[in-house]
């Protein structure tokens, strides 16, 4: 199996978002949609450190899911724009947890074929059999977080020894030092770790609007995937297209600042993410959009 740290799954997220673009037959302002990231639950058996559910009264464990056929609906939208980038179940709870995961996946995979799907787990709830149900249904990767130590490595590839390697990815995450994560304050929700904030990142762009959709677990669109606060929403996929959510005006008004070198609002002003590590090219594409009238209707 592959063995991340934080810089080679980054490397990775860059091959991905390469490969992306250089696939796209026809480019249009909605393939600047690289990731589509999907919330599933908003419940995790885990409190890590680093992240808001450390603290129930901060970030408490919600009995919250979505059903197989929500993500139906999801899937046909993302299929009406022919999108081939990633669709990774991910967000803000422990995927795994969802009684109808492997459904969510194959409705997912099943009508967008020329995605690559991928599910991010902490692995507690794992077993052989779920792994094998997760990648008959059309997963291409799923990767491991290992919070406890380099002993759960023996302990993954036992119970994944079935499993075709190049389908699982681990993530080593049990280092206290930096957790092999690029660190990330959850929007300004994680108070109680301190980092170095980038000097002068709040007058800097960031990308993550321009080549990230977020999907919550009810089809809300969150502006940002580490919008951990929910505190802008611009659409749901349940009820509208994905151009509709995607050119939404809560979408231009954030983009707009951010263009502009301005992260001095609510969320983006307690964020100490570096948002120009992916999206570069989303970021131009759309930048254009705005500036260039004959790209309006």
């Amino acid at each position: 199996m592959t063995l991340d740290d934080q810089y080679s799954f980054l490397e990775r997220r860059k091959t991905f978002e390469k490969q992306y673009f250089n696939s796209i037959e026809e480019q249009n302002i909605l393939s600047t949609i690289s990731v589509i990231d999907i919330n599933t639950i908003d419940i995790c058996n885990r409190s890590c450190v680093f992240c808001p559910r450390n603290d129930p009264s901060v970030y408490p464990n919600r009995n919250l899911k979505m059903t197989a056929r929500g993500a139906k609906i999801i899937s046909e939208k993302l299929k009406e724009i022919n999108f081939s980038g990633t669709i990774a179940i991910s967000g803000f709870g422990e995927n795994l947890l969802n009684p109808e995961i492997s459904e969510i996946i194959r409705v997912l995979k099943e009508l967008n074929q020329k995605c690559f799907v991928e599910c991010n787990t902490n692995g507690d709830p794992l077993t052989t059999t779920l792994a094998k149900s997760l990648i008959e249904s059309g997963l291409d990767c799923l990767n491991i977080n290992m919070y406890d130590g380099p002993e759960q490595i023996q302990k993954f590839d036992k119970l994944l020894e079935e499993i075709p390697k190049n389908n699982v990815k681990y993530r080593m995450h049990w280092d206290p030092k930096d957790y092999g994560m690029i660190y990330n304050n959850r929007s300004g929700i994680v108070t109680w770790l301190k980092s170095e904030t980038e000097e002068g990142l709040k007058n800097s762009s960031c990308n993550y609007p321009f080549y990230k959709l977020f999907v919550d677990w009810n089809g809300d669109v969150l502006f940002c995937a580490n919008d951990w606060g929910r505190t802008r929403i611009v659409g749901n996929l349940l009820q509208q297209s994905v151009e509709e959510v995607w050119l939404s005006k809560g979408m231009e008004k954030v983009r707009r600042r951010l263009i502009d070198n301005n992260r001095n609002f609510n969320p983006c002003s307690n964020c100490n993410v570096n948002g120009k590590l992916l999206g570069e090219k989303s970021f131009n594409v759309l930048k254009e959009y705005y500036e260039n009238s004959s790209y309006r209707k």
